[in-house]
């Protein structure tokens, strides 16, 4: 089984940001989501509108 390691530099992740940010606001959302609140990308793409509009927290 293959590893992965999270990214732990705050200047690699300030770079991935900036070009998402530049090249795809999509990208940049679901990266924000995923650095900011830990969340598995398999769990934020499962995610509605309904299920965080209007919350204080997913």
């Amino acid at each position: 089984m293959t590893t992965v390691e999270p990214i732990r530099s705050i200047e690699n992740i300030k770079k991935l940001e900036k070009y998402f940010a530049k090249n795809n606001p999509r990208d940049l959302l679901l990266f924000t989501m995923g650095t900011n609140c830990g969340l598995r990308i398999s769990d934020m793409v499962a995610l509605n509108v309904g299920d965080v509009r209007g919350k204080s927290h997913i």
